[in-house]
């Protein structure tokens, strides 16, 4: 496993790179969730990595700006900064691979970052794996502020607890709380606009979506996608979890059936 940055000077970027040799017979770059989101599934994609790399694929994980290890302050992250991040993770992972076959996993608001820079990106991924990707802003900013509200609640289970009052007089901006993360105000208003209709068609050899549960607005992507000549599918992965959970150490995301999934998804066109 190698640490190390990368990027503009100004703008620097954490990766962590782990390489099966000179024999890798592909490379998969692994695209984050916002906030506690990419907390919780912080623990997956290294346990997804560990395994890939045994099997054979160079992989590299990484911080878009202002997250995690990467330069910058909560308030500085935006959408369309996050979606240049993901090309330049890309043109890094094929510098540092033996191969330049590379699949693109990811999750929520990091499989919408995943479409959009894919159909950006100079040289796009052969084959993406988007799970359960953000695809209507509002109704997302909508549930950052009601669980910022709900873990309010369940860390000051007190008889009239001050931070109600707080919030009945607007001291808490609801619509820059991100559940432990500062939503800035380009982010929050990119978030605003965000809704099927203003995703781009992907660009890549394949494209896998998993939902837990279907939801019509992606159903009706995906349908438009493979009439628009995309070779897509549409998959369902049962597993209840809550993705905006605070508690992110003691509930880190590793389902089994989770991974063996992904595992079989990135492999089975090898």
């Amino acid at each position: 496993m190698i640490p190390f940055y990368f990027g503009a000077i100004d703008r620097q970027l954490f990766g962590l790179f782990q390489g099966a040799g000179p024999s890798a017979a592909r490379a998969v770059l692994l695209c984050n969730p916002y906030g506690q989101e990419a907390i919780r599934t912080h623990r997956m994609y290294r346990v997804l990595a560990d395994r890939l790399v045994r099997a054979g694929y160079d992989v590299l994980r990484f911080d878009y700006f202002a997250t995690g290890d990467s330069a910058g302050d909560d308030a500085q992250g935006e959408l369309v900064q996050w979606t240049e991040d993901i090309g330049r993770a890309h043109a890094e992972l094929v510098r540092r691979s033996s191969t330049d076959r590379v699949t693109w996993v990811g999750v929520r608001l990091g499989a919408t970052l995943a479409i959009r820079a894919s159909a950006i990106a100079p040289r796009p991924p052969d084959h993406l794996i988007l799970w359960e990707p953000i695809v209507d802003g509002q109704h997302y900013l909508q549930q950052l502020s009601e669980r910022f509200v709900q873990t309010l609640e369940t860390s000051y289970d007190v008889p009239n607890p001050p931070w109600r009052k707080m919030l009945a007089l607007g001291e808490f901006d609801l619509d820059r709380e991100g559940v432990g993360f500062e939503v800035g105000e380009r982010l929050h208003q990119q978030l605003g606009d965000l809704t099927p209709a203003s995703l781009p068609m992907p660009v890549a050899i394949r494209c896998d979506v998993i939902e837990r549960e279907p939801r019509p607005e992606v159903a009706a992507l995906v349908k438009g996608w493979i009439r628009g000549g995309l070779r897509a599918t549409e998959g369902s992965l049962a597993h209840d979890f809550d993705w905006l959970a605070a508690e992110a150490l003691s509930t880190a995301l590793v389902p089994a059936q989770v991974i063996q999934t992904l595992i079989e998804r990135i492999t089975r066109h090898r």
